[in-house]
């Protein structure tokens, strides 16, 4: 990362990252605008940073797939009180159930 044209970009947003930890602070939150302008500065130098770039976009596709997984495996279980066949199964309770599925939409 340091031997391309964002080295400096990268050296504030890795300063970043390690005064976030050290602070134990949101480093989503905190580190949000120089995690922008690095991956703008890489996007401008995609010459040099492509094998990285091409990675996180392999990395990110690959998470929308395994969260689409987990949403259709989510809605396929049936939730407490949901059923119109009047027979007793055994259900997780639907509390919990309901506040994953919100949480996941």
């Amino acid at each position: 990362m340091k031997g391309g044209g964002c080295k400096e970009v990268f050296i504030n947003w890795e300063n970043c990252i390690v005064e976030g930890e050290i602070n134990k602070e949101n480093i989503v939150d905190k580190c949000f605008d120089v995690t922008s302008a690095l991956k703008k500065c890489m996007e401008a130098h995609s010459d040099y940073y492509a094998p990285i770039l091409q990675a996180e976009k392999a990395a990110e596709h690959e998470a929308i797939n395994q969260l689409n997984k987990e949403k259709e495996a989510l809605a396929a279980v049936p939730v407490a009180g949901a059923s119109d066949s009047g027979a007793e199964e055994q259900k997780p309770t639907g509390d919990f159930l309901n506040k994953l599925k919100n949480f996941l939409r």
